[in-house]
């Protein structure tokens, strides 16, 4: 007897439903629950300062020194893992590493992958940066049909990606966005305050125009992985600690991170 196309059909969809059942289930039961994890994998991409960078072959920033009073006071390892910053969310996805840090922002589409903490830090305004032998910007109108260099997958590549006027230039780090805008190869950058103070005090303040962009800012908070909503739970109640007893104050302090 000949079966139906229909038939077919919903066999082939049953079957499908059960195999992802069953992936989903023994990847759970292969994943290791929050108590069982005595070193902490967190990924980082060591070129955003002043949250990880690269000083003296030596990974730093306030990040990591974030996670590492984190993991003292969990009685926890903490291990480091260096990757391009587009290759994070899928290594906590595949369970390579537990945890992103590193001056994330809880954008809308990350959050769909990953758990984010309570913000550490709050109201990081976004800028635009040009050289001081161009007009200065006015408003964000000033930047229709000029090329404009954002940091590629932060929130300001997601906020100026809503806007069709200008020309985005998309780059992968604060060094090379000033480069280019040093070298004329853009007319301005599009960043986080904070991630700029470091090139202020290198290049000097006086040789840019900085124009704030209106009821825009960024928060930073760590992501964790969804199978390990423990660990987020037990961070969230740290970090509340850390702001009782100042020290994510002091962090920021010794970090050149206004309050």
């Amino acid at each position: 007897m000949k079966k139906s196309p229909f038939l077919i059909i919903i066999s082939f969809i049953l079957i499908a439903i059960i195999l992802t059942y069953i992936f989903k289930k023994r990847y759970q039961n292969n994943s290791p629950k929050t108590e069982e994890l005595s070193t902490i994998i967190v990924g980082i991409s060591a070129d955003y300062p002043p949250f990880t960078y690269v000083d003296h072959d030596k990974i730093v920033g306030f990040d990591i020194d974030l996670m590492n009073e984190l993991a003292h006071r969990l009685e926890k390892k903490v291990e480091f893992k260096d990757l391009p910053f587009e290759m994070l969310i899928p290594e906590i996805q595949l369970g390579h590493i537990h945890m992103m840090a590193g001056g994330m922002t809880p954008q809308e589409e990350r959050i769909k992958h990953v758990l984010f903490t309570k913000p550490y830090i709050a109201d990081d305004h976004l800028l635009v940066i040009s050289r001081s032998d161009e007009p200065k910007v006015t408003s964000l109108a000033d930047l229709n049909n000029k090329e404009i260099i954002v940091n590629e997958g932060y929130t300001a590549d997601a906020y100026m990606s809503m806007l069709s006027g200008p020309i985005l230039k998309r780059l992968p780090t604060v060094s090379d966005a000033f480069l280019a805008l040093m070298s004329k190869r853009a007319f301005a950058f599009v960043t986080a305050a904070i991630a700029v103070k470091p090139f202020f005090d290198l290049y000097s303040k006086d040789v840019f125009h900085i124009y704030v962009i209106p009821s825009v800012s960024e928060s930073y908070a760590l992501a964790v992985g969804k199978n390990y909503k423990t660990l987020l739970m037990q961070i969230n109640t740290e970090l509340e600690k850390m702001k009782e007893d100042k020290f994510i104050e002091k962090l920021k302090q010794k970090w050149g991170i206004a309050s």
